[in-house]
C-alpha cells in the first residue's frame, strides 16, 4: 500500500508539471529520441510537428519534450524544417521512476484513471474554468480530455495521454487553442503505440 502511495505521489507531481507548457525559438527536429532501457530510440514524430529542441528540460525525475508545429521547406537543393503558426503545442514528460514489476501496465492505468479527478486539473489550471471534462480507459493508455477557459476568455482544448515506456511511466499533453483536428489524435496515438 505504502508503493501505491508514493507512486501516486509522483504521479500527480508530474500531472502537474506537465502542465507547464513552454516553446523555445531553437533548432527543429522530426525526430525523437526515447529512454529504452540502457540506450535511447529514435521515433519520427507524426506529420506537421518537430521537436522543439531549445524548449526541452531535463531533471532528476524526469524528461520533458516540446513539440510544436512545422513544415518542410524546400530551398533550392536545400531543405529544412521551419516554425508554423502554432495551433498546437504537445508536452511529452518521461519520468525516471520505475512502476513495480508486480503492478501490470493494465493495472497500473486503471489505478491511474480510478484515481484522476478533474479536481486536480483545476488545482494545476489555476485561473482557468474547466467548461469539459471526459476520461476514458483505453487498451494501452489512458486518456483524459478537457475544454477549459482562460481568464481572457480563450477557449483552450487539452488531451492528456498516460502510458507507460520501459515501465516508466509518460504523459503526452496535448494542447490545442481551436478545436484539434481528429486526425492530430489519430497521428499522436499511432505515435504511442510505436513508443510502447
Amino acid at each position: 500500500m505504502a508503493n501505491l502511495t508514493k507512486i501516486f505521489g509522483t504521479f500527480y507531481l508530474v500531472l502537474f508539471l506537465s502542465g507547464c507548457l513552454s516553446i523555445g525559438s531553437g533548432q527543429l527536429t522530426n525526430l525523437i529520441s526515447v529512454p529504452s532501457g540502457q540506450t535511447n530510440i529514435k521515433h519520427k514524430l507524426p506529420n506537421g510537428f518537430c521537436l522543439d529542441i531549445s524548449a526541452n528540460s531535463e531533471t532528476a525525475f524526469q524528461k520533458t519534450m516540446v513539440v510544436t508545429n512545422c513544415i518542410a521547406v524546400s530551398n533550392r537543393n536545400k531543405s529544412y524544417l521551419s516554425r508554423r503558426p502554432v495551433d498546437t503545442i504537445v508536452n511529452i514528460v518521461f519520468t525516471k521512476s520505475r512502476v513495480p514489476k508486480d503492478i501490470s501496465q493494465e493495472k497500473y492505468l486503471s489505478l491511474v484513471s480510478e484515481k484522476m479527478e478533474f479536481k486536480q486539473l483545476l488545482v494545476a489550471s489555476s485561473n482557468k474554468k474547466i467548461v469539459y471534462g471526459e476520461k476514458r480507459l483505453r487498451k494501452n493508455f489512458f486518456q483524459l480530455s478537457f475544454e477549459r477557459i482562460s481568464s481572457s476568455n480563450r477557449r483552450e482544448f487539452v488531451r492528456k495521454y498516460f502510458f507507460l515506456v520501459d515501465n516508466k511511466l509518460v504523459v503526452m499533453t496535448i494542447l490545442s487553442f481551436q478545436k484539434p483536428r481528429k486526425n492530430t489524435y489519430i497521428a499522436f496515438e499511432g505515435f504511442i503505440k510505436k513508443l510502447i
